[in-house]
């Protein structure tokens, strides 16, 4: 493949000369976008760009590339900018749902219908996928025609005529104060103890707790930072613990206050760590020491760890089932309970906006409503 840069009504232009798939001679003019005023080296350099791409294949017209071949390569492509987590989710929904349905149909991106992607979530609804996981692949479906469009591979998004199915909205179980205070004393010497204690007080995302450092905490001031995470995360095929200070969104950085009662756990907690590290000697593992959550040797408790063990607690006490993920939705019903708002909670928990603490957790707060039907009581009888 050759090419060059051509000027056309004050634009710059790719024009491209290839043999397709054929062996037949073709000329395609290809827009960049950059006016021909100071970006001719940018023009040359998306010329350059492209010829890589291709030096040594047969070119194949981007709008004849197969739905399934594009979507593929875009999720590829994405890895460096998503969080290591929603990349991993990208790679399962691709890999294992979207890429094999749209091969076995062999839609090109020329040929792609609304009636194609609204038969996907109708099928894929048929197989017994949740309304909330087929949004979520449609999501991914319809960023990566979006950035087709955008680079004018096809004319427009076909997928902004799809009807989505209506999301379902999720009622996490949550404990009240007394099971709360038993499900802290079956916890004592375990080794998750730490992960639930934590959890109960602060209401964190289970990366959270895991990701807390001793430079988090502040035992002057009485604070601790959230501003790191450990999560699971696949690597050529093999999950293995991430630990990174990206976290979910910007709103998850926050400071939050340690009492008499965390503090001294945190200092106690410190304190038996040292004598650990002591103890053990050249057994022990120096890599976490930084961390709060390690075991007696000084391994990083893992994300899988902390949910197996959670349940095992749960079972062998008889406590009622609950995944560990809820001890936030907990947290946020018992701040609910003694009075707090929304807004508060929303920034205690780190939510991006205010509408998503309200959508969940509005419906484990009868105080108001208790409150409202007293007072139209007294209105009207008394």
């Amino acid at each position: 493949m050759t090419g060059t840069i051509q000027e056309k009504r004050n634009y710059y232009h790719i024009v491209l000369d290839f043999k397709d798939e054929g062996g037949k001679r073709k000329r395609k003019w290809k827009a960049t976008g950059l006016i021909v005023k100071n970006n001719k080296r940018k023009a040359e350099k998306m010329l350059a760009e492209i010829l890589a791409e291709y030096s040594g294949k047969s070119f194949v017209e981007p709008s004849k590339t197969l739905l399934c071949d594009y979507i593929r390569d875009w999720v590829r492509d994405s890895e460096s900018k998503l969080q290591v987590t929603t990349y991993d989710v990208y790679v399962h929904m691709v890999y294992k749902h979207i890429y094999p349905y749209f091969r076995n149909i062999a839609v090109s991106m020329a040929h792609l219908t609304p009636a194609l992607i609204q038969k996907y979530i109708s099928d894929k609804l048929s197989e017994g996928l949740s309304a909330n996981t087929v949004i979520k692949h449609f999501a991914v479906i319809r960023t990566a025609v979006q950035q087709a469009y955008k680079l004018k591979i096809v004319t427009e998004n076909v997928c902004d005529f799809v009807e989505k199915p209506k999301r379902t909205k999720y009622y996490g179980e949550y404990y009240n104060s007394s099971e709360m205070k038993l499900l802290l004393a079956c916890s004592e010497n375990t080794p998750i103890e730490t992960p639930v204690f934590l959890g109960a007080f602060f209401g964190l995302r289970r990366s959270e707790i895991l990701g807390l450092k001793w430079d988090s905490v502040d035992f002057m001031d009485r604070t601790i930072t959230i501003k790191h995470k450990v999560v699971l995360a696949k690597k050529g095929g093999k999950v293995t613990t991430h630990a990174t200070s990206d976290l979910k969104t910007e709103s998850s950085y926050r400071v939050l206050p340690l009492d008499d009662t965390l503090l001294a756990y945190l200092q106690d907690l410190k304190q038996k760590q040292d004598m650990n590290r002591k103890r053990n000697g050249n057994s022990h593992n120096q890599e976490f020491n930084d961390y709060i959550c390690v075991n007696e040797l000084g391994e990083l408790i893992s994300p899988d760890y902390v949910t197996h063990y959670f349940a095992k607690i749960l079972n062998r006490n008889g406590l009622k089932k609950i995944r560990f993920h809820d001890l936030r939705h907990s947290c946020a019903s018992l701040l609910l309970a003694l009075g707090y708002s929304m807004k508060d909670i929303q920034e205690w928990l780190g939510h991006s906006n205010y509408q998503t603490t309200a959508n969940l957790y509005s419906h484990v707060d009868p105080r108001n409503k208790a409150d409202m039907i007293k007072g139209l009581a007294n209105s009207l009888t008394g």
